[in-house]
């Protein structure tokens, strides 16, 4: 169980000592923030922003979401495609460390801890058109997301 009295607990070097359940506790705790936090946007709320477009003008699209990244045609079709991408560097968590005398030999290893993590997040969203009128979208990658 995580305990409060965790933030007096402190190290000889003036560090929070918590133990490891403590420290899985934290994990979760921030996991379950995340989650909530980024639980108002979905692929559904994405797609139905792209289902808006449908009918639309190229022209009006341009204006909303700037200049396309790439164009290209193909069977008397054109499209437009938006691509982003940003990356998420998710820092690691420091290990606990345990100490062990054998004798007059102390032993120090680090226990749990976890490494970085980098995350790449991207969108590439194409749309197609018949003259200048929006008929359809398609949308790739991890962070296509939009609010419901």
């Amino acid at each position: 169980m995580f305990h409060l009295d965790a933030a007096f607990r402190r190290s000889a070097l003036g560090g929070i000592i918590f133990t490891i359940k403590e420290k899985n506790m934290l994990r979760y705790l921030l996991l379950a923030v995340a989650v909530v936090l980024t639980s108002c946007a979905t692929t559904a709320g994405y797609e139905k922003s792209l289902n808006s477009w449908v009918g639309a003008e190229e022209a009006d699209l341009v204006r909303a979401w700037g200049p396309p990244d790439q164009t290209y045609e193909a069977g008397g079709r054109k499209f437009i495609a938006y691509a982003s991408q940003r990356n998420v560097y998710l820092p690691g968590t420091p290990p606990a460390y345990q100490t062990t005398v054998l004798g007059n030999t102390v032993y120090t290893n680090p226990v749990a801890g976890t490494a970085p993590v980098d995350v790449v997040m991207s969108c590439m969203t194409t749309f197609e058109l018949q003259g200048s009128k929006i008929l359809s979208w398609s949308y790739k990658g991890n962070a296509c997301k939009g609010k419901e």
